[in-house]
């Protein structure tokens, strides 16, 4: 598990009530990060909509003349999804459940993307890939 999904886990699953699931993306869409309760393809497919998403809501936010995006909340049947950007063009795309102080969870995950934005970078990624490389030697 890499730094950065350990801090997904113990700084925003573990410690924000009503979080449940995460992804750490970078800003070209490589998956950098996930939560526990994600297997790495679902993590995948999360990491393509979470790139996406950021890049239409972008897209949408230029033509508006509105600035760039720096969040979105999209309400489900069974709880919220989060999209948190980063001023690094990464994102991180969180889960949250009904019952959720949307509030506190959204203030958290600002703190969060703070704290691990400059980790959120292609080259973070490729460190990543080639530990996990050394580690299957």
């Amino acid at each position: 598990m890499s730094d950065l999904s350990y801090l997904l886990n113990t700084n925003l699953v573990a410690r924000v009530p009503g979080i449940s699931q995460a992804v750490a993306v970078s800003a070209d869409g490589l998956l950098l990060a996930w939560t526990d309760g994600l297997n790495r393809d679902a993590a995948e497919r999360l990491a393509a909509v979470a790139a996406g998403m950021n890049s239409l809501l972008n897209g949408a936010a230029r033509d508006l003349s509105a600035g760039a995006v720096r969040g979105n909340l999209t309400e489900l049947a069974h709880g919220f999804l989060i999209l948190v950007a980063v001023s690094t063009g990464a994102s991180l795309l969180t889960l949250a459940t009904r019952d959720a102080d949307l509030a506190f969870v959204t203030e958290e995950l600002g703190r969060f993307a703070e704290q691990v934005g400059d980790q959120l970078t292609p080259a973070f990624a490729g460190t990543l890939t080639t530990t996990a490389a050394a580690g299957r030697r």
